[in-house]
C-alpha cells in the first residue's frame, strides 16, 4: 500500500477519479431509477424536498417530566417543526426507563433524569405531554425495550384525555434487538424481544395506525464503532427477522413494513454516508418485493431520519463542531432522509444547553432555506463516482447480511454475541489509526490548541435534587393506588406472556390502573427471563 492510496471510511479503495466507463458499469447505468419509484435508491418521494423538506425531529428529554416538557416548548419556539407543520417533540428517556426500573429502584441510584426523562408511570407522561394536544402532534418515544409499554402509557393518556387512538401520530423506536450488542443493558431474550416487538407492532397497526412502531437503530451501531457496510448491513438483517417475525402474528409483509422506521448516521465520511442511504433504500426494495412479494410497493419505501454523528464531536475545542455539524446535516439532506435530528455543539460534554440547540435548529434553517439542496430531487444522481461508490457499498452490505442468516440468523448472531465482537474488531481498528496519526481528528491529534479543552461555563448540569422528587412521587402512586386492580393487572401481564396472548392492552389497562413501568417491566421477565451477553474483546492481530 503505498501512501498515495486512499479509502472510504469503511476501507474501501478509491481511484483517483471517475469516468463514464466506471459508470457504465454501475445499477443505475443499465436500469436507471427515478425518485419517487422502486428502488427508490434516488429518494422515496418524486418531487424531493419540493413537496416538503424534512422534519425537524431533535431529541430531547432530561430530568423531571416537567422540565422536558419546558425544553420542548422552547424547540417549538426557536422553529422546530414536525410532520405537516405539526408541534414535534422527540424524547429520549433516563437510563431507569431506558432498562425499565422505577426512579425508586436500587439500581437507578445516581442515574435518575441524568441524560434523558423521567417516566414511572401515567401520571408522569400527564405531566410530560401538559399543553400539547395528542391529537396535533408528531412525537417520538425514544426507548427499546421498555418501548411498548411507554407507548401503552402514552395511549392511555389519549383515552384519559378522550383523544382517539387514531389520531395519534409519530413513532415508538420498540426494537431492543440493536441494544443487545450496543448498550449491554437488561433485555429479555432475543427470540421473546422479538415476538414482544411484533406483538406492539400488530396492535398499534390497528389501533394507532399513524405511528411507526419499530426503529431499526443503524445509528447506535455506528456510534458503536460500526463502519458504514456494518451500519447498513446488520440492521437491515435485523429489519428482515423483524417482518417475518410480524408475518407470523398474521400481519402481511405490506403492513409490517409500512410501520418500520430507519435510523441512520451521517458522520466520518461525506460520500459513503451518502451512498449507504441510497443503497440500502435499494437492498430493502428488493427484499420486500423479491422476498417477501408486497402487494403495495410504497410499503417498500425505506423511511429513514438521519442524526448528525455524535461520535464525530470532541470535547477538544468544541466550537469546531459546528463545522461538522453543518456538513453532517448537508450530507443527511443530499441522502434523502425524511427527518432529522441535528446534534449540538457541545454535546461531547452533556445535556445541550438552550444556547447550542438554537444554533443547531439554526443549522438545519440554513441549509434548508439558504443552499438550493431542496430544489432538486436527488441532485447527486448519476454521478460517476456516486453510482460506483453505492453499488460497491450494495454488494459488501449483502455480503454482510448473507453472513448473518449462514449463522443461523439474527437471534442467533445477538446469542453468540457475532454482532458485537465485528464491531469490536473494527473500532479497535480505527482507533489505532487515530493514535498512529493516520487518519486526522481536527483539534484532537492535530492542529490543537495549547488550551484546547477550556470550555467555560456553559455546560448543561443536571439538577441532583430531581432524583428525591422522581422517588418521592412513584412511592406515593404506589401507596394511593387501587392495589387489588393494580395486582390483577400484573397478573393478566404474565399470563398473557406465558399463553402467547396479545399483551399490548394488558399494558394499557394496567398503566390506568397505575401499574409502574418497571413493574410492568419485571412481570414480563418474570416469565421470560433476561437476555445474556457474551464476554467481548477486540480479537484481530
Amino acid at each position: 500500500m503505498s501512501d498515495n492510496d486512499r479509502f472510504t471510511a469503511s476501507g474501501i479503495g478509491l481511484k483517483p477519479y471517475y469516468t463514464r466507463e466506471d459508470f457504465a458499469e454501475t445499477t443505475e447505468a443499465r436500469r436507471p431509477a427515478m425518485p419517487g419509484k422502486p428502488d427508490y435508491s434516488r429518494g422515496i418521494f418524486e418531487q424531493g424536498y419540493r413537496s416538503a423538506p424534512w422534519i425537524e425531529s431533535f431529541a430531547c428529554g432530561y430530568s423531571l417530566p416537567e422540565e422536558t416538557n419546558k425544553r420542548a416548548k422552547f424547540l417549538a419556539r426557536t422553529g422546530q417543526k414536525g410532520f405537516q407543520g405539526r408541534a414535534s417533540i422527540n424524547l429520549v428517556f433516563d437510563r431507569p426507563t431506558f432498562c425499565g426500573l422505577d426512579s425508586d429502584h436500587p439500581l437507578a441510584e445516581s442515574e435518575v433524569g441524568n441524560i434523558g426523562v423521567i417516566i414511572d408511570s401515567l401520571d408522569d407522561m400527564e405531566r410530560l405531554f401538559k399543553d400539547f394536544p395528542l391529537d396535533n402532534l408528531n412525537v417520538g418515544l425514544i426507548v427499546d425495550r421498555s418501548g411498548p409499554f411507554i407507548m401503552a402509557m402514552y395511549i392511555a393518556l389519549a383515552d384519559r384525555q378522550g383523544i382517539p387512538r387514531d389520531k395519534l401520530r409519530g413513532i415508538v423506536t420498540n426494537n431492543p434487538l440493536t441494544d443487545m450488542f450496543c448498550s449491554k443493558t437488561p433485555m429479555f431474550p432475543a427470540q421473546a424481544s422479538m415476538r414482544l416487538m411484533a406483538d406492539c407492532i400488530a396492535f398499534c397497526a390497528q389501533e394507532t395506525p399513524k405511528f411507526n412502531t419499530c426503529r431499526i437503530n443503524a445509528y447506535n451501531t455506528r456510534e458503536l464503532g460500526a463502519n458504514a457496510i456494518q451500519e447498513v448491513g446488520f440492521n437491515l438483517a435485523i429489519a428482515r427477522a423483524v417482518v417475518k417475525e410480524g408475518v407470523k402474528l398474521g400481519m402481511t409483509p405490506d403492513d409490517v413494513a409500512r410501520r418500520i422506521n430507519y435510523q441512520f448516521s451521517q458522520g466520518p465520511d461525506f460520500f459513503e454516508d451518502i451512498c449507504k442511504v441510497r443503497a440500502a433504500r435499494r437492498i430493502w426494495t428488493r427484499i420486500l418485493i423479491d422476498e417477501f412479494g408486497i402487494k403495495d410497493h410504497t410499503a417498500a419505501r425505506l423511511k429513514i431520519h438521519s442524526q448528525t454523528a455524535g461520535s464525530s464531536l470532541t470535547a477538544q475545542e468544541p466550537l469546531n463542531n459546528i463545522a461538522r455539524i453543518a456538513i453532517q446535516v448537508v450530507q443527511a439532506a443530499l441522502s434523502g432522509t425524511q427527518s432529522m435530528h441535528v446534534d449540538a455543539y457541545d454535546e461531547a460534554l452533556g445535556i445541550p444547553t438552550e444556547e447550542s440547540v438554537r444554533v443547531a435548529v439554526k443549522t438545519s434553517k440554513i441549509v434548508m432555506h439558504e443552499t438550493g439542496i431542496c430544489n432538486v430531487a436527488d441532485p447527486l444522481g448519476g454521478s460517476y463516482y456516486v453510482e460506483a461508490l453505492t453499488d460497491e457499498i450494495e454488494r459488501r452490505c449483502v455480503e454482510v447480511m448473507d453472513e448473518v442468516e449462514r449463522l443461523g440468523g439474527v437471534a442467533v448472531a445477538l446469542d453468540t454475541g457475532y454482532f458485537e465482537q465485528e464491531i469490536a474488531n473494527t473500532s479497535y481498528l480505527e482507533n489505532r489509526e487515530y493514535e498512529s496519526g493516520r487518519k486526522i481528528k481536527v483539534g484532537v491529534n492535530a492542529y490543537r490548541e495549547e488550551n484546547s479543552s477550556s470550555f467555560g461555563e456553559v455546560v448543561f448540569r443536571p439538577d441532583d435534587a430531581v432524583s428525591a422528587i422522581a422517588v418521592k412521587r412513584v412511592k406515593q402512586l404506589r401507596a394511593q393506588r387501587d392495589q387489588k386492580a393494580a395486582q390483577a393487572c400484573i397478573e393478566a401481564i404474565k399470563q398473557a406472556v406465558r399463553n402467547n396472548e396479545p399483551v399490548m392492552p394488558r399494558y394499557v389497562e394496567a398503566a390506568k390502573a397505575n401499574v409502574t413501568l418497571g413493574e410492568m417491566v419485571s412481570a414480563v421477565e418474570s416469565v421470560v427471563g433476561r437476555f445474556q451477553y457474551m464476554p467481548i474483546i477486540p480479537n484481530v492481530a
